[in-house]
Order: C-alpha cells, then structure tokens, then sequence
C-alpha cells in the first residue's frame, strides 16, 4: 500500500492496479484461445500446431503472472513481443494464402495481446513514476 497524504492519489493507484489486472486478463485469455485454436480449426496434427500451443501458453502463463505479480512489467514486455510473434507466424509457417480461419485468428490474436500488453505497460508505467507524498 502506497501512503499518501491524499485519498485521490490512493484511489487513482488502486484504479491503475485494476487496469493492470484487467488487460492482462484479456491478454490472458486471447493466449487461452490461441492454445485451444488448433483444435479449433482441425489442424492439431498439424506441425504449425506447436507454434499456437507453445505462444498461446507463454502469452497465458505471462498474463497470469502479471495478474498475480503486477508489479513484474517485464511480462507485459514479453506479451507485447509474443503478440507480434503471433500476428508474424501467418507468414513465417505459410499459411497466410492457405488457411483464412486460422490467418485471420493470428491476426486479431496479436493485436489483442499486443494492444492490451501495451495498455498494461503504460499502466504501470506511469503508476511508477508518478510522484508519491509519503508521511
């Protein structure tokens, strides 16, 4: 808990906290989705399959993290850099031309990971370095 001789700084602070937790969990769950997409789609026999299960896992393992440990930025960092692994992969395992579903599903599971680990940084960022009056 941050001492503060003003009640709008502790609020703003908590609602940062809140904002950290609640972008990390969308992230947490696109991640989700993302691991469960190549059965989804037919295609977990598929070796491409492995790039959707181990990303999406990182990308839920590292929300999860920040959810619990928000403090720990570096996870919001990683996300953003998995978040255009994943919006890159279409085209680095070739199947942006072949498989439309699975393009697309790449496509809005990067950005969403990308934007909100992005919303997550800021976040934390600026709670940060924000000048605290301790008592």
């Amino acid at each position: 808990m941050i001492e503060t001789n003003s009640s709008s700084e502790v609020i703003r602070t908590d609602h940062s906290l809140g904002l950290v937790k609640a972008a990390s969990t969308i992230a947490l769950l696109a991640g989700a989705w993302l691991f469960v997409s190549p059965w989804i789609y037919g295609v977990y026999a598929n070796a491409t399959a492995w790039n959707s299960w181990i990303v999406g896992g990182m990308i839920f393992l590292f929300g999860l993290i920040r959810i619990g440990r928000p403090a720990l930025l570096v996870f919001s960092w990683l996300n953003m850099a998995l978040g255009v692994w994943a919006f890159c992969s279409p085209w680095i395992y070739n199947y942006a031309s072949t498989d439309t579903g699975r393009f697309i599903n790449s496509l809005c599971v990067g950005v969403i990971v990308f934007v909100f680990s992005i919303i997550s940084a800021r976040v934390s960022t600026s709670r940060l370095s924000s000048p605290t009056q301790h008592v």
